[in-house]
């Protein structure tokens, strides 16, 4: 049983396609004998696309993440709406329920959060009838292409987060942290230094993190942060804003600072775009793509589309900022 490597030379092999060397070469075995081989190429590309393996079912995708996983995490502490696509597979989520006209932005899944899970992976069981890609970037090589300037300056501030959660503006409290009880949410956040103020039946939180993190297996430094997707001027460009207009911060569901609450000014907001736009993969799914990536290695996004799409997505391996 084989599955030939085929890279596209272009992009430097982000993601590395496997197809299968004959028909009717079963996915879960394969993966199942190969999986130290599949760990090196992970790390090494970021990315690995699984084409042509019919994989067509929330249940035959949850049988290849259970190859990783005995159970895929659930999705807390959330930015966007998710819904399980099967009750009966825990945790396997339609990939995030957002306006199909609307592009969203790069960013590693739950960087911003005190944890997260280190692999992520994304199963196309039906595809749009016009655009919908996901785009992928190579964390290591957007940080790369940061002004150097840029970086220093992240990396002895951080970066803080700000949210205001409420029912009226985007994902109410109760959604964001999976229950309707404030005292739940206080200690929550008090166990992971997350400052937060309730007014009346909204919430405004804030924390500081690194913006830069070293891969804990590989050693790579990485832009591993959700500076560019939660700025404001991200939300502007959503609303045809230009940079020297204003709303009111009651108004932006989440923003971001450098970590001494110093604003990030647009041209350092163009900055990390355009390091993103540098490395951008797209390319198109086809039905039964498996993309499987290493969170921390590689960002990724959601093109704008048209007509039905059904992504499934899987969160696995959690790991967390040192308390």
């Amino acid at each position: 049983m084989t599955a030939p490597h085929s890279t596209n030379r272009e992009n430097g092999g982000l993601p590395l396609m496997i197809t299968p060397g004959m028909e009717g070469t079963d996915l879960v075995e394969w993966i199942r004998k190969h999986e130290r081989r599949l760990e090196n190429d992970l790390l090494r590309h970021g990315g690995i696309l699984f084409r042509g393996f019919r994989v067509e079912t929330v249940e035959h995708f949850n049988q290849v993440i259970k190859c990783f996983t005995d159970t895929p995490i659930p999705y807390m502490f959330r930015s966007s709406p998710r819904e399980e696509l099967d009750r009966s597979v825990k945790n396997i989520y339609r990939s995030t329920s957002y306006p199909n006209e609307r592009s969203i932005n790069m960013h590693n899944e739950s960087s911003y959060s005190r944890a997260w899970g280190m692999k992520i992976a994304f199963c196309c069981l039906r595809p749009a009838l016009e655009g919908g890609e996901t785009p992928l970037a190579d964390s290591r090589k957007v940080l790369k292409d940061i002004s150097p300037d840029l970086v220093s300056k992240f990396r002895s501030k951080g970066v803080k987060y700000r949210r205001n959660l409420s029912a009226g503006l985007g994902m109410p409290w109760q959604e964001v942290f999976q229950t309707p009880v404030k005292q739940d949410v206080a200690e929550i956040c008090r166990k992971y230094d997350i400052q937060f103020e309730f007014r009346d039946e909204d919430l405004v939180i804030e924390w500081v993190k690194p913006a830069i993190y070293k891969h804990p297996v590989s050693g790579d430094e990485t832009w591993f942060n959700h500076v560019f997707f939660f700025h404001r001027f991200s939300r502007y460009e959503e609303l045809d804003m230009q940079p020297g207009e204003t709303l009111p911060q009651e108004y932006l569901s989440s923003e971001t600072f450098f970590g001494d609450g110093a604003e990030i000014t647009y041209e350092e907001y163009l900055d990390i775009r355009n390091a993103y736009e540098r490395n951008r993969v797209v390319f198109p799914y086809e039905k039964g793509d498996i993309i499987f990536l290493d969170n921390m290695l590689v960002a990724h996004g959601r093109n704008p589309y048209r007509g039905e799409r059904t992504i499934a997505t899987a969160i696995m391996e959690p790991a967390y900022d040192s308390q």
